[in-house]
């Protein structure tokens, strides 16, 4: 089981990082314009210290890589409660992460500390949608078929 862990975490952490470039890349125009952006939050990149990625960029991949693997160790705990299937659990998977962490987060940090726009915070929310429906789809391929999966399959042959 370990090994799945970490493979699975791996593996949620190449589609974390593809997720954040492709989809929050994507929506940068948008969610970094600072004529649509609030005035507070375009004054936190400029203000000192800098950020800690940004003196040390390795902290972000490393960081990526825990988050994923908390993720696969949950994944791994619950799997026996989500739907059957590789892209049915891998995308129910996903609708947990982004219910137990978006509203929140987003309600807290940008649009409440922030004050980022209501709009922006919706565009966020959706590109957190996007980003965790990759992470869920890759845990749950790399964690390959479930035990009754293949317990049936063999049944039947």
């Amino acid at each position: 089981m370990a090994l799945r862990i970490l493979r699975a975490a791996a593996a949620g952490a190449v589609a974390w990082w593809a997720g954040l470039m492709g989809i929050f890349g994507a929506a940068q125009g948008m969610l970094a314009h600072p004529a649509l952006q609030s005035d507070k939050l375009n004054s936190v990149y400029s203000m000192p210290p800098p950020p800690r990625i940004g003196v040390d960029p390795s902290l972000l991949p490393l960081g990526i890589f825990v988050v994923a693997l908390i993720h696969s160790i949950t994944f791994a705990y619950i799997r026996p409660a989500l739907p059957r299937g590789i892209m049915m659990r891998g995308l129910a998977f996903a609708a947990v992460s982004w219910a137990l962490f978006v509203p929140w987060f987003e309600f807290y940090l940008p649009w409440n500390l922030f004050l980022e726009p209501a709009l922006l915070v919706a565009l966020e929310m959706l590109c957190w949608a996007g980003v965790l429906a990759l992470v869920g789809l890759a845990i749950s391929l790399a964690f390959g078929r479930s035990p009754e999966a293949l317990e049936d399959r063999q049944q039947h042959a």
